[in-house]
């Protein structure tokens, strides 16, 4: 017994433990199901597919062969088609009439001509007799008459006509080298011995234009063409720091015309440049900026008067004096149009210069609107976008939004509208005109431009030619600087010093 039953009680056990390892039959009803689905949607495209290959075809050559193409090919109308078989059953039921089959299919039309009951008339044929038409020629037997004109000549006056000036050409467009042998003749500098302070250019034999400021720093004494000269004031505008000075003794040079065409945005001018006599320097325009022209570069006149001059060797705008922050990256100049007002009106002399500052900060507070109200950066943010933004901090910021994001930070300049600031959290330095901001630099490598370059990167001339065509590269104060739209980056020995972005 106990050995019959061991068998048995094996085959439970491995029976039990199958029911535990497979706890679920296979197909499943979702099995079955997508079965089913997909045998009845495969039924259906082959039901699709077959029809159209071959029941379709087939129906449509049945019922094209039933079709009378005979009939259909000629040009009856289709409710006038006649089969054979139709035209003799016609014609034998008209068959006592004395037709026949092929005599009922023609036709029993007959076109006759018409009978004319009257003749024709006879066409009679008149010629047209000329009429006589009037004639300015007497007729052979009357005698000729001269007519009499009623129109009345009167002898011409004579009337003395208005001379018009003539104007000269302009000089034509030469390379800007040969437009500054042109200016050089005509450009003067002024201040002591190492012609620091500020420059001017020759409008007249005897009168040369340049700023109040440089006139008042450097009591009119400098040097043209090599040779030292004395000046006094001729003509003045303090609202827009310009002044005409009047050669007293010494120098001699060449007159510089001023151009009748204003500054053009991007538009490349040249100026003097005082620590390499004989050289000129490039800067690039930035158009009109408020009240006056922008231009981005640096100039060796830090009082202003320094001509910037396009490639046809004339005068398109004058420099003011330098803001105080010495920025390569932004300033202001008056431009070609005030210039020949002023020169051609000679205002008398009255008044100090109006501050540079102001000029400076009106143009511009003219080129940039204030940011609104927003929420505190929330992360950390380095991307410097030229003429944008440093990082979170946006150009056109107001003083309130700076006061109640990072504090009240140390003022570092303060001239009326103009405000310069410094934060060390951020290590920014924000420059303000009227209350908004329109410069932020930083001298901190946390914060990098789009070529990827930050404080530290050591970059050749050739990396900034290739990567920055458009860029302005001058010395200032023993630092290289390199300007273009919107940004400008400080080296010193060979590595960025500081980035700053700008209003563009």
């Amino acid at each position: 017994m106990g050995g019959r039953r061991g068998p048995a009680l094996v085959s439970a056990n491995l029976a039990g433990m199958t029911a535990t390892t497979d706890p679920e039959e296979y197909p499943t009803r979702q099995d079955l199901i997508r079965a089913a689905l997909v045998a009845i949607l495969t039924g259906l495209i082959g039901f699709s597919v077959t029809y159209y290959l071959f029941v379709r075809p087939t129906q449509r050559n049945k019922s094209l062969a039933g079709l009378d193409r005979r009939g259909a090919e000629t040009s009856q109308p289709a409710a006038y088609r006649q089969s054979g078989d139709q035209a003799a059953a016609f014609a034998l039921a008209y068959m006592p009439v004395g037709g026949s089959v092929l005599e009922k299919r023609k036709s029993q039309l007959e076109i006759k001509e018409p009978e004319r009951k009257q003749a024709l008339a006879a066409a009679t044929r008149t010629e047209a007799t000329p009429t006589p038409t009037p004639t300015s020629l007497p007729l052979p037997d009357e005698d000729y008459q001269q007519r009499s004109s009623h129109l009345q000549v009167k002898n011409p006056k004579l009337t003395t006509q208005a001379t018009t000036p003539i104007v000269a050409d302009r000089p034509g467009e030469v390379s800007y080298s040969e437009a500054w042998q042109r200016v050089s003749a005509g450009w003067v500098t002024f201040g002591d011995g190492t012609r620091i302070g500020g420059e001017g250019v020759l409008v007249a034999p005897d009168l040369i234009l340049t700023t109040l400021s440089c006139s008042s720093f450097t009591e009119g004494k400098g040097y043209l063409a090599g040779q030292y000269i004395t000046t006094t004031l001729e003509a003045s505008d303090p609202s827009q720091d310009l002044a005409l000075l009047k050669i007293l003794s010494g120098g001699g040079g060449i007159p510089v015309p001023i151009s009748p065409d204003a500054p053009e945005a991007d538009q490349i001018l040249i100026c003097g440049d005082t620590i390499n006599l004989g050289k000129f320097k490039e800067l690039r325009s930035r158009g009109q900026a408020g009240p006056c022209s922008g231009f981005y570069g640096w100039n060796s006149a830090q009082f202003g008067g320094s001509p910037l001059i396009n490639n046809r060797g004339e005068v398109v705008a004058l420099s003011l004096p330098r803001p105080g922050w010495n920025s390569m990256s932004w300033n202001i100049a008056i431009s070609a149009a005030e210039l020949a007002r002023f020169v051609s009106s000679k205002p008398a002399p009255g008044g100090p210069p109006v501050q540079a500052m102001d000029l400076w900060v009106k143009s511009l507070r003219a080129r940039v609107g204030p940011q609104p109200d927003r929420s505190p950066p929330s992360r950390a943010n380095s991307r410097v976008l030229a003429g944008q933004a440093m990082g979170n901090y946006p150009l056109g910021l107001t003083m309130d939004t700076l006061k109640k994001e990072l504090g009240a930070g140390q003022v570092i300049e303060q001239k009326g509208g103009f405000l310069r600031i410094l934060y060390s959290a951020p290590r920014l330095t924000f420059t303000l005109a009227d209350g908004l901001v329109v410069a932020i630099d930083t001298d901190y490598n946390f914060y990098t431009t789009e070529s990827g370059w930050s404080v530290g990167s050591r970059l050749s001339s050739s990396d900034l030619r290739t990567q920055l065509p458009g860029a302005v590269s001058h010395m200032r104060d023993n630092f290289d600087a390199l300007c273009t739209s919107g940004m400008e980056l400080v080296f010193q020995s060979g590595e960025v010093s500081s980035l700053r972005v700008m209003v563009p």
